[in-house]
């Protein structure tokens, strides 16, 4: 709670600045820091979730990511950055569990100029949305069983740069990516090594989309 204090105190200082005139005002500091928490928090949250729901429902999985778990980490040493690297089954579910319930499922881009896309014109002005979640349940990209639980389909290094694009493509990727995995990476493998999985009879599926891609009526394991 300490580092998490002093971390948000630095990020303040920053965006406060001491430049008169690249200080940002009141209402642009609030924005930022809801940004942080929005981008940093709510995202892993809901995307844990989902991750958590899918080992409940494949349960073979479940046993390889504990196994994995206990293998790399023994039964009670905790998660340190340089054990997560050799999580691979642990992420290959996470990236997969990511595929098919992105937190974010559109990206909103826009032109400030003209430009010439392949042979499509894009005017200055257009905005343009990318479907993240039509493009991660592509079959011609993920083919027939894009709509199933396989992270097995991670474990080779995807043929199009384009295929899974959570985090964005570009110069505005987005910087949170590694903070994220490892939140999502460290909290898995902690859990999944001490609890089995099980998804309630009373469980009702029904993605919502929110700020976030969220279990409407929560998930009850």
């Amino acid at each position: 709670m300490k580092q998490e204090k002093n971390l948000q105190v630095s990020i303040l200082s920053l965006l406060m600045g001491s430049d008169e005139e690249e200080r940002l005002g009141e209402e642009e500091i609030i924005g930022e820091f809801k940004t942080f928490y929005f981008a940093g928090k709510e995202t892993a949250a809901n995307a844990l979730s989902w991750v958590l729901l899918l080992l409940g429902l494949n349960p073979e999985w479940q046993d390889k990511a504990r196994e994995e778990v206990i293998c790399v980490l023994g039964s009670n040493k905790i998660p340190i950055a340089k054990n997560l690297k050799d999580l691979k089954i642990v992420n290959m579910i996470i990236d997969e569990t990511l595929r098919l319930y992105p937190p974010i499922v559109m990206l909103m881009r826009k032109a400030y100029k003209d430009v010439e896309l392949g042979n499509i014109n894009i005017p200055a002005g257009t905005e343009l949305y990318l479907a993240l979640a039509a493009v991660h349940h592509d079959t011609h990209i993920w083919g027939n069983d894009a709509h199933k639980f396989s992270p097995y389909r991670f474990k080779e290094s995807r043929k199009h740069l384009a295929s899974f694009i959570l985090y964005g493509l570009g110069p505005r990727f987005c910087v949170g990516q590694t903070l994220a995995t490892v939140e999502m990476k460290t909290i898995l493998a902690m859990i999944i090594r001490q609890y089995s999985l099980a998804v309630s009879p009373t469980y009702v599926h029904a993605p919502k989309l929110f700020i976030s891609l969220e279990p409407q009526y929560r998930v009850q394991l």
